[in-house]
């Protein structure tokens, strides 16, 4: 198996986090998120957490499963973010699985996770 091709990230500035925010959380229940990227119209928005402890907690009237990080991203500008300190919502199941000795600040291995899914 040849190793995907590196590609280069880039976090969200604070001209478009506003509006990329208000895209995520108008769609928070799948790993795919529904609607267009913020910087580059694509359709091709995606999040996946991390659970590092479980523990469930209700926090805002929502129910999590306990503390973990979360990326959010653009598989066609790679532009994203990454929230290292975070809940992970309780109807959170992986899609895909990830090495967790492979993740790292942007979403590289978890977008290669997804993408060899396609192929």
């Amino acid at each position: 198996m040849t190793k995907p091709p590196s590609r280069e990230w880039r976090e969200t500035d604070t001209g478009i986090h506003s509006v990329w925010r208000k895209v995520f959380n108008a769609d928070w229940s799948s790993s795919e998120v529904d609607g267009p990227c913020p910087v580059c119209s694509a359709p091709t928005l995606h999040r996946w957490y991390w659970l590092e402890s479980e523990g469930g907690a209700i926090v805002g009237g929502r129910t999590y499963l306990g503390r973990g990080r979360l990326w959010e991203w653009c598989s066609t500008c790679c532009t994203f973010e990454y929230y290292p300190d975070g809940y992970v919502p309780d109807w959170w199941t992986a899609p895909y699985s990830v090495d967790a000795d492979r993740l790292q600040y942007d979403p590289e291995p978890i977008e290669n996770s997804r993408s060899s899914l396609k192929d």
